[in-house]
């Protein structure tokens, strides 16, 4: 599309100015980052990050102190760098300096806290987990089928033998158990339909489980259009992207013409503001006091433009006017540091030094530092006054309101993919199968259904087994000690059978549950481990595949993949995978058959014990 495309090229130009200013000697360097700072950057995140680039390969050489040199110098251009705090903080562990653990905090903190890597946590973190529990719950979904669907082969096998002779009924049956699953294809209508078919024989635990995981694809399904709300910010041409990149961009002409043209609904005084600020860096002083004077009028009140405002009078001289800005915006917000500082600056243009002191005072409680760390040394050196830009919370609340009239569906669109179906016909789908539940568990005649003998574990049903010796048992136990009278020859018969076929079923289960992790402790009950065990091979694919990021940070500059995040999802498929294979579940016959006449009261005992187990 038109937009991908452009954030293509985005990505490209970024990188082609990061390779051009990485190949530049240390004059042209040092002048690009003059020519930022001229333009009115407030972060040089492409000087910083060849800065970086120098660091890393100063520690390949074994240059340490160098590399501190180049890592400070990328946090004093970009101080909401993670990576080189936490590089940084590497570095001085391998010289046992204390300043390690205040860099690797510190890494901490500016992730959780600075707007892009927040944009890249929530809207990464909200589709990994999605993709993680669909996983999850899918390989719960298949564990069931594999458990179940022999008990309904048996009861159709039976019945197409019995009702046209069929030669080949058990192949037929398996046919039609498969024939929805080709005709419906979808995550949802799968799950729906292994869900309803198989309820009948699930022990309580599995139908719990069953239904809290239909239930939740449900509600995830429900509200995907209001989680994809906030997922424009990942969208590196909707409106609350762009004004993010004017809160610390130099004068660009290209955003301020994307600015423009972009629709802003409900947000045409963010845009205004937006537009001024960049402005007001290009030198246009008149141009910037017209847009924050329009944001102003479509929105009174609004701080942010007050603020702007009176920095471009005190820029022009006009500390009066400059003053009276200030106070607006002190009236809007008290607690607003920047323009608490501001205003202490201009009534220290006008000479009033008791006023200054109290609104200083008021401008360090309420956090200024915080915000002139935030800025590049080199721009913050050159400030009297500091713009006001947009806090992640504002930016946060614009991304709720342009979603709502342009939904990006990133999260819609991911769950489509995986599932085949849209979030919407999923959700019906879910619903309809929780709805039928009960229906299915009223209707269905249990006498109907295929159990395990008694002796054995193989299936049999009503009309194929045998409990003529107190117990029910299929036809193959039946023949086999058929003609005999002695109880010690029968139970000596029984005994070698049963003994024969759990050694063989054991085998074919061993190597039936084994292709994926979590598949055999769900197919054997233990539910609450089997779904870990698939959460974390799910996760840890999903993340070797990806590197982190299903979504890549479109104004990333280039890097190379770090090499832990090659080895700890590798290890954690492997580890998954070892549980999978070493574990050595107990195989027991579990009583599925449901109230007859014909049932025994040992078998209920049976049912009891297995349960317990």
């Amino acid at each position: 599309s038109k937009r991908t495309l452009i954030a293509i090229c985005t990505g490209a130009a970024m990188a082609a100015l990061w390779s051009a200013t990485a190949c530049a000697g240390p004059a042209e360097f040092a002048r690009y980052q003059e020519t930022m700072l001229n333009q009115g950057a407030l972060t040089l995140p492409v000087a910083a990050n060849i800065e970086y680039e120098r660091g890393l390969a100063a520690i390949a050489d074994g240059k340490l102190e160098a590399a501190t040199e180049h890592l400070q110098a990328a946090l004093a251009l970009r101080p909401q760098y993670p990576d080189a705090h936490f590089t940084l903080a590497r570095v001085y562990a391998r010289q046992f300096n204390p300043d390690a653990v205040y860099h690797f905090v510190q890494g901490f903190v500016v992730t959780a806290t600075a707007f892009a890597s927040q944009r890249a946590l929530a809207v990464n973190g909200v589709v990994i987990l999605v993709l993680v529990l669909l996983f999850a719950s899918g390989i719960v979904w298949i564990s069931l089928a594999v458990r179940y669907f022999p008990f309904l082969a048996h009861t159709l096998e039976e019945a197409l033998r019995a009702r046209f002779n069929a030669s080949a009924a058990r192949v037929a049956a398996y046919l039609l158990l498969l024939a929805p699953f080709a005709l419906l294809p979808g995550y949802a209508t799968g799950a729906a339909i292994i869900m309803l078919v198989t309820w009948s024989f699930m022990h309580r635990r599995e139908r719990a489980l069953s239904f809290i995981a239909m239930a939740m694809f449900a509600l995830l399904a429900w509200f995907t259009p209001t989680l994809d709300h906030y997922t424009t910010v990942a969208d590196p041409n909707s409106l609350v992207s762009l004004i993010e990149r004017a809160n610390d961009s130099p004068a660009d002409e290209s955003l301020q013409r994307a600015l423009t043209a972009t629709s802003a609904d409900g947000l045409e005084a963010e845009r205004q503001t937006a537009l001024g600020m960049l402005a007001t860096r290009a030198g246009e002083t008149e141009n910037a006091a017209a847009y924050f004077l329009r944001a102003i009028s479509i929105r009174p009140g609004t701080v942010i433009a007050y603020v702007n405002l009176g920095n471009v009078y005190y820029l022009n001289g006009q500390y009066d006017k400059a003053l009276e800005g200030y106070r607006k915006a002190e009236q809007a917000d008290t607690s607003d540091a920047v323009a608490q500082y501001n205003l202490a600056q201009a009534y220290i243009k006008t000479l009033l030094m008791s006023e200054s002191s109290r609104a200083l005072a008021r401008a360090s409680q309420n956090g200024v530092d915080r915000v002139v760390e935030a800025i590049a040394l080199p721009a913050r050196t050159r400030m009297q006054i500091y713009p006001r830009a947009y806090t992640n919370r504002e930016l946060w609340r614009m991304a709720g309101i342009e979603g709502r009239q342009r939904n990006p569906g990133v999260l819609a669109s991911a769950i489509s993919s995986v599932t085949g179906q849209s979030a919407r016909v999923g959700f019906w789908i879910a619903a309809l199968a929780l709805l039928l539940v009960p229906v299915v568990q009223q209707s269905v005649k249990k006498g109907r259904l295929a159990f395990q003998c008694a002796n054995c574990g193989e299936l049999t049903c009503e009309g194929c087994c045998n409990d003529d010796r107190g117990s029910v048992i299929c036809h193959a136990c039946s023949q086999v000690v058929g003609g005999v009278t002695s109880d010690r020859v029968i139970e000596a018969l029984l005994r070698q059978r049963r003994q024969s076929v759990v050694v063989r079923r054991r085998r074919s289960i061993r190597w039936m549950t084994m292709w994926l992790p979590g598949l055999r402790h769900v197919f054997f009950g233990r539910l609450v481990s089997g779904f870990l065990i698939a959460a974390l091979f799910s996760l840890s694919a999903l993340m070797l595949w990806t590197r982190g990021y299903p979504l890549p940070q479109w104004d990333a500059l280039p890097a190379p993949t770090p090499l832990w995040k090659w080895i700890l999802p590798a290890a954690g498929i492997g580890l998954a995978y070892w549980i999978a294979i070493v574990s050595r579940q107990r195989y027991e016959v579990r009583n599925t058959r449901a109230g007859s006449s014909r049932q025994r009261a040992g078998d209920v005992n049976n049912d009891s014990a297995s349960q317990m187990a």
